[in-house]
């Protein structure tokens, strides 16, 4: 289990954050936070990436739809 921190404009970081999420098993998006009279936003996303390549590391395209994170 790692722990991703995504800086950046809301929406390019919520973006990144929904990728991550369709490769690993994870969080999604969570702890969306704005420092105050600035533009940037912190996303942290909590992953499982636990598994290699080989015995399914990755999730597979059609395993997406059905993949549970894990935090919600």
């Amino acid at each position: 289990m790692i722990t991703i921190e995504i800086r950046g404009n809301e929406k390019a970081a919520l973006e990144a954050a929904h990728r991550i999420s369709t490769l690993f098993l994870s969080s999604g998006p969570c702890r969306l936070r704005r420092t105050p009279g600035e533009d940037e936003v912190k996303v942290l996303v909590h992953a499982d990436v636990s598994r290699d390549v080989g015995a399914g590391g990755y999730l597979d395209p059609g395993e997406t739809a059905n993949a549970v994170s894990l935090l919600r």
